[in-house]
């Protein structure tokens, strides 16, 4: 079969590798379509520390090619493959693809079973690469037990925001949505997301005005889109309020707990959310969330190099990659 394997930085290369022999309770998949994501670019760019030669890719989709006899995964059916596994081995008992274990930027994977999630008919290829946003979502949910009617401030306004938010309207919650970029609040109000602010000296007012002076019954700072201090959430909500700090993967935040001690604030870290991926798959079935705003653009598997170095290199200027879903098409 053939792989992409990163042998050092900024060198991604096609290679062969030894064809994929099925095992028990493992299921052999053909990957189909893969999404380039900022872990990736991490990865490639040496900012993600990973031991070469290594195959990068978080998000894949795939088709089915062998299963075992006794299998409940039915050859020939369309799946999502989980970015996050149980690793008994590791520290903490996970392995991420593409970043602690060998990802999916290849021909073929083997998959336990439960690593491997029927995709419905009703849920696109595209729509299929909202899974992981839509089970983070689900996670800071439950996490943060919101009650319907409670004011959530989520403080980032990328795709993971916006997902966040929508999912909050869903459960009946109100979100306040916080970013200092105008084309981010603007995509959030036209996936129906009402309260979009500025996080600028005005933010805690326009909470106010939303709540009836009482600030926010939760909030929510996402790591990986935010560049502002994570503790100015801390004045923004209730004594005895729920805060959550969401990163795709670990990320170093410096966060001053003194206002949180003060006002009893239960402070969450979440960075996976791989027990709510079939509750996603079925909100996506159901219609729950809206992706029309987002911009989809496919590409053949040769152009990954060339395209993991122009965002490298976007990466390396400290400028935000674009907020866009780069799907790679892989020849089945």
């Amino acid at each position: 079969m053939k792989i992409w394997q990163l042998t050092y930085p900024h060198n991604l290369q096609h290679v062969n590798a030894p064809d994929l022999k099925l095992t028990e309770d493992k299921v052999k998949v053909k990957i189909t379509k893969a999404l380039l994501s900022e872990s990736d670019v991490a990865v490639y760019s040496g900012a993600i520390k990973v031991r070469p030669p290594f195959i990068p890719g978080r998000f894949a989709i795939g088709q089915v090619t062998e299963t075992g006899e006794d299998s409940f995964i039915r050859k020939g059916e369309r799946v999502y493959l989980a970015g996050t596994t149980e690793d008994e081995c590791s520290p903490d008992g996970l392995k991420i693809a593409g970043e602690t274990a060998d990802g999916f930027y290849r021909d073929f994977v083997l998959a336990g079973v439960d690593d491997v999630y029927p995709l419905p008919n009703s849920v696109t290829d595209e729509a299929a690469f909202l899974i992981d946003a839509i089970a983070l979502a689900e996670h800071v949910v439950d996490e943060m037990h919101v009650d319907v009617g409670q004011h959530v401030l989520v403080l980032g306004g990328g795709l993971y925001g916006n997902i966040l938010c929508q999912i909050l309207i869903y459960h009946r919650a109100v979100p306040i949505l916080a970013d200092n970029n105008a084309e981010r609040l603007a995509r959030a109000k036209r996936s129906g997301i009402y309260y979009t602010f500025p996080n600028d000296d005005t933010l805690k007012q326009n909470v106010l005005n939303v709540t009836g002076g009482k600030l926010a019954d939760a909030a929510v700072y996402l790591a990986f889109a935010n560049r502002c201090e994570p503790s100015v959430l801390f004045p923004l909500v209730k004594r005895d309020a729920y805060v959550s700090f969401c990163s795709l993967t670990g990320k170093p935040l410096h966060v001053n707990l003194e206002y949180a001690l003060k006002n009893n604030v239960t402070v969450k870290g979440i960075t996976e959310s791989r027990e709510f991926v079939s509750t996603a798959i079925n909100l996506l079935a159901n219609k729950a969330v809206t992706f029309s705003e987002f911009t989809f653009r496919s590409y053949r598997e040769e152009e990954l190099p060339t395209l993991l170095e122009n965002y490298a290199n976007v990466y390396a200027s400290g400028a935000p990659l674009p907020e866009q879903f780069d799907v790679v098409k892989f020849i089945f």
